[in-house]
């Protein structure tokens, strides 16, 4: 069923702004008529193959129409959860977002988990954003309950500054307590009153609890806290919970150890992969956090060295059994606008990491008038069928209007891929 929900007891909600823009005009529209059908892996050069009935279910024409971000969530209760940065809400008319669509800065979808990595049924599949504001319009699902961080835009909170979804999981309390951890990355406007896809940047980070993620997600306590590791420094941002990895007995790793990975951005395109870990059951707790400083763990942040290059700011770590030994496994898309998914392993959270294999080519992103681009790629194990891994990703435009003048381009898409291809 679609429709409007709260964002859930105990938060108290206040207004964020669109990182995009606002109320779409009806004659705005006609400023683009493109379809995407772009030809996916052209030539068959790399092994992933479309998924075309999970593109199925995420191809909706009312109410969440769109989306990017894209981390999914065992809840262990045979749910899965679906996380969400800046969303489309509203209908979709001839391949078109319609007049009155709107941008929310973030959304979660929430669905019974098939098995044989099969998707759920069109119409079981659950989205949920925040209830209107005062004027009318939806809203995010979670925003910002915290004080400004010192270095965001100019301004009060309210208006400013707004979250983006970042990967999250279940933990267990010391007290056999069930809990689900939602990292958000914390955003301001580059400029107020700045125009482009790009007007915006990273102020700091924050963690929304969960404190009983069993129950309907309509029913949520949510309770926020800053997450005084992510930051930003003039030249050395650092944002954390890009991806995360629980380990459990059967590792690699410390068995019921958090490991927590983030981007280090030095500017000029310039990232890298850093990690920390936490006790699981006490993660939420920064001050249990410590930071891989090569051959030692440190208390501060600043001592995390880099364990990657070539990141980007979305991806996932996924731990595989393969001919019966387990490794992890990063997904992500190629930095710098590039056309490719990849995907790189290592035997242990720390590493070292292999190099970069494409396993993916998305076709076409040079058709019509504007460029395009492919981002926010991710794994996704407990969604896949034996044998393979289940990899979504997404593509948009350089130009917004190319975005509103074709609502295919903006969501989910999904591809299969052999693990003996990559571990192979």
């Amino acid at each position: 069923m679609l429709g409007r929900r709260a964002a859930g007891p105990g938060m108290r909600p206040t207004r964020a702004p669109l990182a995009l823009a606002a109320v779409i005009l009806p004659g705005m529209l006609s400023l683009c008529s493109l379809t995407a059908q772009e030809e996916p892996n052209p030539g068959g050069k790399f092994p992933g193959t479309p998924a075309p009935e999970w593109d199925r279910v995420f191809a909706r024409k009312k109410g969440w129409t769109g989306a990017d971000g894209c981390y999914s969530i065992d809840l262990g209760d045979s749910r899965t959860l679906w996380l969400y940065s800046d969303t489309w809400i509203g209908t979709v008319e001839n391949g078109k977002h319609a007049g009155g669509s709107r941008l929310v800065n973030n959304s979660i979808g929430i669905h019974r988990t098939g098995k044989n990595g099969s998707p759920p049924e069109y119409g079981k599949l659950d989205f949920a954003w925040g209830e209107p504001g005062e004027d009318g319009y939806p809203r995010a699902w979670i925003e910002p309950d915290l004080p400004t961080p010192d270095n965001a835009p100019p301004g009060k909170k309210t208006g400013k500054t707004w979250y983006w979804l970042l990967d999250g999981c279940m933990i267990e309390t010391p007290r056999g307590e069930k809990k689900l951890l939602i990292f958000l990355m914390h955003i301001g406007r580059k400029k107020e009153g700045g125009k482009g896809v790009f007007n915006f940047r990273m102020v700091g980070g924050a963690l929304a609890v969960v404190s009983n993620p069993l129950e309907e997600i309509s029913r949520w306590k949510i309770r926020q806290a800053v997450n005084p590791h992510s930051r930003r420094s003039g030249t050395n941002d650092i944002s954390w919970a890009t991806a995360l990895y629980l380990a459990d007995k059967d590792g690699p790793g410390e068995p019921g150890t958090l490991y927590i990975y983030g981007i280090r951005d030095e500017k000029g395109l310039n990232k890298h992969v850093v990690l920390a870990k936490a006790p699981a059951s006490r993660a939420d707790d920064f001050s249990t956090w410590r930071f891989f400083a090569g051959g030692s763990w440190s208390a501060k942040s600043s001592d995390a060295v880099r364990i990657t290059d070539q990141a980007v700011n979305e991806h996932t770590v996924e731990s595989i059994v393969y001919k019966g030994k387990r490794r992890l496994l990063l997904v992500e898309s190629q930095p710098v606008f590039g056309k490719h998914v990849l995907v790189r392993t290592a035997g242990s959270p720390e590493g070292p990491w292999s190099e970069l294999k494409k396993v993916f080519l998305v076709g076409n992103l040079e058709k019509g008038k504007h460029k395009r681009f492919t981002y926010a790629g991710k794994g996704h194990t407990h969604l896949s069928a034996p044998g393979e891994l289940l990899i979504s990703y997404v593509i948009n435009s350089h130009n917004f209007w190319d975005m509103v003048g074709d609502a295919s381009i903006y969501r989910p898409r999904f591809i299969r891929v052999p693990l003996e291809a990559i571990f192979d």
